[in-house]
This record gives structure tokens, sequence and C-alpha cells, in this order.
């Protein structure tokens, strides 16, 4: 009995200090990435905007196991684009809106869309969302 005990105890000190958190991206029932979690991993989401028809660049990073905001970039103003100041720092760089914000997020909740071409960048690897999945899909990128 002791050394069940003590081989139960081992097995979850064991696991536990040498488990790597993750970072999935999928939905519940096709898994496109999972990958070992890295502190201030850089993670790039860039689509079509469903209105304005131009392109859009959200650049975030991966902090404390959260998703941080850090700027979204865009070629025309719009319905759903950022423009606020008290948001975050507004400025222009030739043909592109900037916006440097820090907007945390627990987790990522994308969906493709018709047309939006919906594309994610993670540990250099790109993931053409909108290529595997059904327009309407609701994808999840989530640490755990």
């Amino acid at each position: 009995m002791k050394f069940l005990l003590f081989a139960a105890l081992a097995t979850v000190l064991l696991f536990s200090a040498t488990y790597q958190p993750k970072i999935f991206v999928g939905n519940q029932f096709k898994t496109v990435s999972v990958i070992n979690y890295e502190e201030n991993l850089p993670l790039t989401i860039k689509f079509i905007h469903s209105v304005q028809k131009t392109p859009v660049i959200e650049e975030l990073s991966i902090k404390n196991g959260e998703f941080v905001l850090n700027r979204t970039k865009y070629q025309s103003q719009g319905v759903g684009l950022p423009f606020d100041n008290a948001d975050g720092t507004f400025h222009r760089d030739k043909d592109w809106f900037i916006f440097d914000m820090n907007r945390k997020f627990p987790f990522l909740e994308l969906r493709t869309g018709k047309g939006t071409q919906l594309t994610i960048i993670l540990d250099g690897k790109t993931y053409e969302l909108y290529k595997i999945f059904p327009v309407g899909t609701k994808i999840i990128v989530k640490t755990f």
C-alpha cells in the first residue's frame, strides 16, 4: 500500500516537473496545431476586413498565459476598426493606419468568413485557416 502511494506521488511530481504548457489552435472537431508555450511568443492574425475589403494585420504576443494585442494595422478606416486614442496610440505609416495598444485576452475566438482569408502565423508557421475550415467556423487559440 505504501509503495502504491509512493508511486502515485512520484508520478504526479514527475508529471508536474516535466509538464510544458501548450498553445492550441483549432476547435472541438479539428486540431490545427499544438505547440510548446513560450513567453512573449509572437502571434500574427491576418485577414481581409469583411466590410472594407482591405487587409488587416493584428500583432499579438503571449505573456503570462494571456494573449496581448499589441498592434493593429489596416489600410482603410471603417466599421469594426480601432480609432480612438483613449484605447491606444494611433498613427499612419505610408499606406497603413497603425494602432498600438495593450489589450489582453485569456483566449482568442476567431471565425472564418466569406472572402476574409483568415490566417495566423505562430511559431514561424503560417496557418491559412480559411482553407482548413468552412465559412463561419469558430476557431479557438488558447493556452493550457
